[in-house]
């Protein structure tokens, strides 16, 4: 796992986690601030104490879940602002209404599943969302102090951005970071479409290269953003900057100007109240990662006690067959462009590529065993990927990883063909449900990629998982 992914996962588990130890102390204070020191203002009356220590622990939970159903979890957010405390307000007022209604319908008869309820005080339940919104909002207010501090003492979190343009909307953005005095994000220089200027500084700050040469100054420099702040670009140059810095998996955004700007895929994201644009980027970000990774492990685990008296089998059977090792080991690109190794069992002669070097297989390929013909009609052969799954290097699902050689190949051949690395690799995936493997077109297979991207949810994973069983059954790959 590259810095940059690694970062974004310690920012969003440090923001959860805090929200956590909030949700965790508000309660009890909640508990205690009605019975203990309300008690000679409010008729005390009997408290239900096993109702409220079964519904604290539920109540958490459907907590987190409904302040991320806000948004608040989106990798990149703010810690705190007026608009995330408006988020908080919001995904308080829906877990109390969640909570309300569980404890409303999950009854049989006149027994409720947590406690009546009358059994709850009313003004315990007006104190909770007071003291949870109070402690969310100084726990987060306490972790963004924390946060700048690293990041302006060490340099811990630090993005490296440069921006495309030397002009004066360009040195409005510079002047607007500084005022903002934004620790996040350090400017290592500007990128110009003047040529004259490289080299030379422009509000004290370093011109590093032409235009042109976006592509080769993204690594040296190590840049983690682009902002495109060019107001003479047409849309199709802004089109093609932001693929470029994809192919690196680089962020890149524009300060838009509205009525020059039409991209259809876009969203915005601001920075400290500049309005910044870039390429759509996935819901899979966050909270939702940890729902997904905590998925594939549920999953992958059931998986392989349903499997795995059929891997000594198809061992066996492989052994018996060829000549060559059991397992096949390939090394693939997977999220954000990182390389790891897949897992397959052997369904080709040993060293099928000596003479060919990097191929794809072909539905009657010629270097298949007997055994591995019955193993890829059934997708058996791709059972070992579990392990991967549950490692992390993949997902149960997502878009298919591919070798470095043909990656290598293809982000210069197809645009956006580096966002299908945005989110981990798939053992199935929508692509692959919908017949697209093999040697099926690699543009056909990235519109559904991105598709799955754009628009994942746990949902969708479900909905491939079923649809791969039901191919599977059928024997149609």
């Amino acid at each position: 796992m590259d810095s940059k992914r690694r970062r974004r996962l310690r920012f969003d588990a440090a923001v959860v986690a805090t929200d956590l130890v909030a949700l965790a102390l508000a309660f009890p204070c909640a508990y205690a601030a009605r019975f203990q020191l309300l008690v000679h203002l409010v008729d005390r009356g009997e408290p239900v104490v096993e109702a409220y220590w079964r519904i604290y622990p539920l109540a958490v939970v459907v907590w987190v879940f409904s302040l991320a159903a806000t948004g608040l979890y989106r990798s990149g957010q703010e810690i705190m602002s007026t608009r995330v405390f408006q988020r908080l307000f919001m995904g308080s007022l829906l877990a109390l209404a969640i909570i309300i209604a569980v404890n409303f319908f999950a009854r049989s008869g006149d027994q409720y599943w947590l406690a009546p309820p009358t059994a709850f005080s009313r003004i315990l339940v007006l104190l909770t969302v007071v003291f949870v919104i109070a402690f969310l909002s100084v726990g987060r207010l306490v972790l963004h102090r924390v946060i700048r501090h690293l990041q302006e003492k060490k340099g811990i979190g630090v993005k490296r951005l440069a921006i495309f343009g030397t002009g004066a909307l360009a040195r409005d953005v510079v002047r607007h970071l500084a005022q903002q005095g934004h620790p996040t994000y350090r400017l290592v220089g500007f990128v110009s479409t003047d040529p004259s200027l490289v080299g030379r500084q422009v509000e004290g700050i370093e011109v590093l290269g032409g235009g042109e040469r976006l592509l080769d100054l993204l690594r040296p420099h190590r840049i983690d953003e682009v902002i495109l702040a060019e107001p003479n670009l047409s849309p199709e140059d802004i089109l093609g900057l932001m693929l470029d810095c994809e192919k690196e998996m680089v962020g890149c955004r524009t300060v838009p100007n509205l009525f020059q700007t039409r991209l259809s895929e876009v969203q915005s994201d601001p920075i400290e109240g500049v309005p910044l644009y870039g390429l759509r980027e996935t819901p899979l970000r966050g909270l939702n990662v940890v729902v997904k990774r905590l998925f594939d492990i549920v999953v992958s685990l059931l998986g392989l006690a349903v499997m795995l008296p059929f891997y000594p089998l198809i061992a066996l059977a492989i052994r018996l067959d060829s000549a060559g090792p059991i397992l096949y080991k390939q090394k693939r690109i997977g999220l954000d462009g990182t390389r790891f190794s897949l897992y397959k069992f052997r369904s080709m002669v040993a060293d099928a590529e000596e003479e060919t070097g990097p191929v794809w297989a072909t539905v009657d390929d010629p270097r298949r065993t007997r055994v591995g013909r019955f193993l890829r009609q059934w997708n058996l052969d791709e059972l070992p990927q579990l392990f991967d799954v549950l490692r992390g290097d993949m997902s149960l699902v997502g878009p298919r990883p591919e070798r470095p050689f043909f990656v290598k190949q293809l982000k210069e051949q197809i645009p956006r063909y580096m966002a299908r690395h945005k989110v981990k690799s798939g053992v199935t995936g929508w692509a692959q449900v919908h017949g697209l493997r093999g040697q099926s077109s690699m543009s056909d297979r990235l519109e559904y990629d991105l598709y799955y991207i754009e628009n994942w949810s746990l949902w969708l994973d479900l909905k491939i998982l079923a649809m791969t069983i039901r191919a599977w059954r059928r024997g149609a790959h």
